[in-house]
């Protein structure tokens, strides 16, 4: 006779770690501005999505496992060996890969609350304890505390995040190489808004055979829906990670974007310089707004706040604008958090926000 199994018995059978999990499943796509995900809201360069199209693909056979023309092609826009470049399904799954090299049961990371709650999801599944070092004033690196902390021998792995998601901010260079040097741990500095920043740590792998850098094609590049990322160090470390990658983890569609992405770096920083323009002008506008705060930015999207989040999330929804109610964050409080849109969709943003307020 068969056994009955059912929800409870399977769950009965699943890794403790994941029975509090959610899965993620992001905002709902509504008919409004997109503003909550810090996308770049320009259309590809002109010429782009033809050349890609017209590109000769053989879909029906497997990807190159190595991905090796998109390493050449991210060579010569980072300036990092082949050998120290790895390639992946996002960033997402590069974080994963960190956590299952150097985390896992009995090890720790520690993170800088508030930043990207992938983090602490993907060291969840991986069953590695999360250590957190707040953010000085929800803003600057404690720098001594986390090497403190990464002092303890179940750390293995540090994530900095630079500029910082939500916050904006962007960390002192010798304040992330005092990390890197004292810790004696893992480091891994995420730079998904790097290009909005103008400031990258790339130039310091040669140096640090324990530094990570992580960037993406999501946000600058304009690439948020094909998922794409990279990871930056040196051969050594490079190799240790890429032994966890699952085969083909970079479909052959995706990897022929990034290469040929990486032909219209001038477009594109032209509309990186056109974002931070917008940005500068969102910040400074709500900074006049009575009753908002709102936070410097170094990226391509800014942390606000007001007396009521929810409150004006919801009156901004009803404008036709989506933003991200990030709610009660670590040492900052409740606050939203919007991207840039197109200049036009900003206006009218700033003007619903103005006119909310004034309510």
């Amino acid at each position: 006779m068969n056994k009955s199994f059912g929800l409870k018995e399977a769950a009965a059978l699943a890794r403790t770690e994941i029975l509090s999990l959610k899965p993620y499943a992001g905002k709902p796509y509504l008919r409004a501005v997109k503003l909550d995900a810090n996308e770049n809201p320009f259309p590809w360069p002109e010429g782009m999505r033809e050349e890609l199209l017209s590109a000769e693909l053989s879909l029906n056979r497997y990807p190159d496992g190595e991905a090796q023309e998109l390493k050449r092609a991210l060579v010569r826009y980072t300036g990092v060996s082949e050998r120290g470049i790895l390639p992946g399904n996002g960033s997402d799954e590069l974080i994963q890969l960190v956590f299952t090299v150097f985390g896992g049961e009995g090890r720790a990371v520690v993170l800088h609350p508030p930043t990207f709650v992938m983090y602490e999801a993907a060291a969840r599944v991986t069953g590695t304890k999360v250590e957190e070092v707040p953010l000085r004033d929800g803003l600057h690196l404690d720098v001594e505390g986390i090497i403190q902390a990464a002092a303890a021998p179940a750390v293995h792995v540090i994530i900095l995040c630079n500029p910082n998601n939500p916050t904006g901010s962007r960390f002192a260079e010798e304040d992330i190489l005092e990390i890197v040097r004292e810790s004696g741990k893992v480091v891994v500095v995420d730079e998904a808004y790097a290009e909005f920043s103008g400031a990258s740590m790339v130039g310091a792998i040669s140096r640090y055979p324990n530094l990570l850098i992580m960037r993406t094609f999501s946000k600058a590049f304009g690439l948020a829906g094909l998922r794409l990322g990279y990871l930056l160090g040196q051969d050594g470390i490079i190799d240790l990670v890429n032994r966890a990658r699952q085969p083909f983890n970079v479909n052959a569609f995706t990897q022929k974007a990034g290469v040929i992405a990486l032909r219209y770096e001038a477009e594109y920083r032209k509309q990186v310089a056109m974002i931070r323009e917008e940005i500068g002008r969102i910040y400074r506008e709500l900074n006049e707004i009575p009753g908002v705060r709102v936070y410097p930015t170094a990226a391509n999207f800014v942390l606000f706040q007001c007396a009521d989040t929810v409150r004006l999330a919801e009156d901004l929804a009803s404008y036709g604008f989506q933003v991200r109610n990030l709610g009660d964050i670590p040492v900052l409080g409740p606050s939203l958090r919007m991207s840039s849109g197109l200049p036009e969709e900003n206006k009218q943003f700033l003007r619903a926000v103005r006119e909310t307020m004034s309510k």
